[in-house]
């Protein structure tokens, strides 16, 4: 199956055009040709059903047909992350896009070392465009520039991963909306006191010391499975 995100307006048009980077992926690269069929998707949550009807050398048309299914959780929980390192970050980014994350906002805090320039961005929304539509899912994940702790919208149903917490993350997980995922240092316990005052709760994953991009990834994997 052939997935291709695009734009919602397209969605509801009876053809859809194809050229650039997209008309390279899926006619060249991936050879496909008149009769065969393609999964749109808006990014938001739609998806329909297409035919190709048309090919050029550097254009193809789509015939837009009936609904799809939308292969997405049933939960959406959003992230908050501690910037790390762009290489690490574009991992977390597709990971996470391919499990169905809602949005991840990176943040600064006081043990961060470092912020993110908006090429690594503009990489990891084309590495979210890109998982999107290797892992068949419809919901593409805003991804915003670190702004400091303070500014993130936290607040009730976000869960917030620190070592030193008494309730394991699984007993939360079924009513995470937001994880919060502090740096591999941890927050300090000002910043506990704060994101407790601001309505979040804080748990533990377990007694390994994990990477940041990694205990994002796998605190997202249990919230989407709402177990708690």
């Amino acid at each position: 199956m052939i997935h291709l995100l695009a734009e919602a307006r397209d969605l509801a048009r009876e053809t859809v055009e194809i050229e650039g980077a997209d008309h390279r992926h899926l006619f060249r690269a991936r050879r496909l040709k008149v009769g065969d069929r393609v999964r749109l998707v808006d990014g938001r949550g739609a998806a329909r059903w297409s035919i190709v009807d048309q090919v050029t050398a550097r254009r193809a048309v789509l015939r837009v047909e009936g609904a799809a299914p939308v292969f997405e959780p049933a939960r959406r929980v959003a992230l908050f992350v501690s910037a790390v390192r762009p290489e690490r970050a574009a991992w977390l980014v597709e990971k996470a896009t391919e499990l169905g994350l809602r949005e991840l906002r990176w943040f600064v805090s006081e043990r961060t070392s470092r912020s993110l320039p908006e090429r690594a961005l503009e990489r990891q929304r084309r590495v979210a465009k890109s998982a999107l539509e290797q892992s068949g899912g419809s919901w593409l994940p805003k991804i915003t520039a670190p702004v400091p702790l303070e500014e993130v919208e936290i607040g009730a149903g976000s869960v917030a991963l620190h070592p030193g917490a008494a309730t394991p993350f699984m007993v939360v997980a079924g009513s995470a909306e937001a994880v919060v995922v502090g740096p591999e240092g941890g927050f300090s316990e000002r910043e506990i006191e704060e994101l407790a005052a601001r309505g979040a709760v804080t748990a533990h994953l377990g007694a390994r010391v994990l990477r940041t991009e990694t205990a994002a990834v796998a605190a997202l994997a249990v919230a989407l499975n709402g177990t708690s």
